[in-house]
């Protein structure tokens, strides 16, 4: 999975950011999502793993946010995990191309 520039959500475009030390007050982050400056942040002390993890994270938040679901942090969290195992084990299901 490659971390792009910017990834659109229905009608917003997303600019991906990698920042050092981001944090929340006391609390380190692995990434936020600023959703009226239209920013996802990933911190750069993470790996490249846990950063694209991260960004499958932060995209729920921001397509929960548009399609106003309502989902509760466990089940981002839950669902973020799920997907990004999916996406990393199966690589070749997103390619562009023809079905076997």
């Amino acid at each position: 999975m490659i971390i792009p520039e910017k990834v659109n959500i229905l009608y917003k475009t997303y600019t991906i950011d990698f920042v050092d030390n981001l944090h929340d007050g006391a609390i380190d982050l692995y990434g936020h999502i600023q959703y009226v400056d239209e920013k996802i942040l990933l911190n750069t002390g993470s790996s490249e793993e846990q950063q694209r993890a991260t960004l499958v994270h932060e995209l729920l938040y921001g397509m929960d946010d548009i399609f106003n679901i309502e989902l509760e942090e466990k089940q981002i969290e839950k669902l973020g995990s799920a997907l990004y195992m999916l996406i990393r084990d199966n690589p070749d299901m997103f390619k562009e191309g023809k079905a076997l």
